[in-house]
């Protein structure tokens, strides 16, 4: 489980300058590794890790957070001394966009697009023609569930049904193909030390 970040673009980082000791008055410091290779190093908080990823330019390409890590502490860290921001790979920013809601008219738009391409093949699967649908995919397990529903109601085959046909086929899908977790007490707990900043657990 990891989590990539990027400085903001407009503010690049030079690595060399993460490993100079300007962040040691926050409490990071480099860990040096067994690995050698070359491209990436290594910050810690002397608890948790943050891997440096250095493009050939000798400037960060990415961050990134490996395993039960909350490396907040380091990433606020690399903020305040280079007076700049982080962001994750669950925002906009960290892909280019200027804000979270050009990043999500974007996504919208990409869901629409992959959204009539399917609709087009699974046209072609129902009349029985030649198409992109692939047997074993997820693709064809809800081309079936759209061929079942069709048998039932012909006029879902009509262009201005499309939406109507799509949000049936993926309720169904969700009904019959969704995986459900469930956790015990322990399980739970350990859920939620997971996703805990390391400020609010216990100290001995």
């Amino acid at each position: 489980m990891s989590t990539y970040y990027a400085p903001a673009p407009s503010n690049k980082i030079r690595a060399r300058d993460l490993f100079d000791g300007r962040l040691e008055k926050f409490g990071v410091r480099e860990h040096v590794t067994a690995d050698k290779t070359e491209g990436w190093k290594c910050l810690t908080d002397g608890r948790n890790y943050l891997e440096v990823y250095i493009d050939d330019d000798g400037f960060v390409s990415n961050l990134r957070r490996a395993g039960l890590n909350t490396p907040d502490k380091i990433l606020e860290a690399i903020e305040r001394a280079f007076d700049t921001d982080i962001f994750s790979e669950y925002e906009g920013q960290y892909w280019g966009f200027e804000t979270q809601e050009e990043w999500d008219a974007w996504q919208d738009e990409e869901a629409r697009k992959s959204a009539e391409e399917y609709y087009v093949e699974l046209l072609k699967h129902l009349r029985g023609e030649p198409n992109d649908i692939r047997p074993g995919t997820v693709g064809m397990q809800r081309a079936e569930i759209a061929k079942k529903l069709v048998e039932k109601d012909s006029a879902l085959l009509l262009p201005e049904n499309m939406d109507k046909l799509l949000t049936e086929v993926d309720a169904i899908y969700g009904r019959e193909h969704g995986v459900k977790v469930f956790l015990s007490p322990q399980g739970i707990a350990w859920v939620d030390m997971l996703f805990t900043h390391e400020d609010d657990l216990p100290r001995a």
